[in-house]
């Protein structure tokens, strides 16, 4: 309820006056109460449009559910069975062996490249061997590295849904580096592990480690979730705030 004007019990300046201030006061609560008005608006058409897209979010997922139950029961169930699918493949290779009297140095490295109509896969594998000659001084030594890795372009499923998506994936495999021990006669290799995974599509992104995934941007939220982070110098938060570990926890207003 609003403040009433003052009533005409005083001289015409004094009224002026008083008339001036409740003028004054009155634009400042109007103001007051149009954003208040237009936040109470906001909050009403975010919260519409938040609903709306779970809403739209939990319909596509029972959709999606109802297809996947079909289509598991329509394969189960069927009586004939076509299928054929173009495949081409194609492998790669280099090599680069080089030797002196200190030892020798061989690297290796075969692509192999398989196309289909629902992808191309790309496999990569990089072998390296450096082998020190041996002499009256010292023991033959000898440093091995395997690397091999995938790269999948196409249609591809998303390891934790099983959903179909088309975009990218990256993966690596356990590498073997370092050098050689030999006991009782029985050559053993350095384990250096390293599996990584990126899933690239176009309704977000994921990276798994060692089977885990620890970070992945989705289309539903329009947020990023990543299990750990480490912040080395300063984290901004939009364009006002900074928080920095200098001389202990600060934050500061930028």
């Amino acid at each position: 309820m609003y403040e009433l004007p003052p009533r005409i019990n005083c001289g015409a300046e004094e009224y002026l006056r008083k008339l001036r201030e409740y003028l004054i006061r009155l634009t400042g609560e109007l103001g007051e109460a149009e954003k208040a008005a237009a936040e109470s608006i906001e909050h009403v058409r975010t919260g519409a449009a938040d609903a709306a897209r779970s809403a739209e979010s939990s319909s596509a997922r029972e959709i999606l559910h109802s297809a996947a139950t079909l289509k598991a029961l329509i394969i189960r169930t069927a009586d004939e069975i076509e299928q054929y699918e173009d495949r081409r493949f194609e492998t790669l290779e280099s090599k680069y062996v080089a030797r002196s009297d200190w030892g020798s140095y061989t690297q290796s490295v075969t692509a192999q490249i398989e196309q289909t109509a629902r992808s191309t896969v790309e496999s990569y594998a990089y072998d390296e061997a450096i082998a020190a000659a041996a002499d009256s001084a010292r023991q033959a030594e000898e440093y091995i590295t395997e690397l091999s890795g995938q790269i999948c372009r196409g249609l591809i499923k998303d390891p934790e849904t099983g959903e179909t998506h088309l975009g990218i994936a990256i993966s690596e495999k356990l590498r073997f580096t370092g050098a050689t021990q030999t006991v009782n006669g029985l050559k053993y290799f350095t384990l250096s592990p390293g599996q990584t995974l990126g899933l690239y599509t176009a309704s977000g992104w994921q990276f798994w480690i060692n089977g885990t995934k620890r970070g992945y941007f989705s289309s539903e939220d329009s947020m990023l979730h990543v299990s750990n982070i480490v912040v080395e110098s300063a984290l901004r938060i939009s364009s006002g705030w900074e928080i920095t570990p200098t001389g202990g926890l600060g934050i500061r207003c930028v």
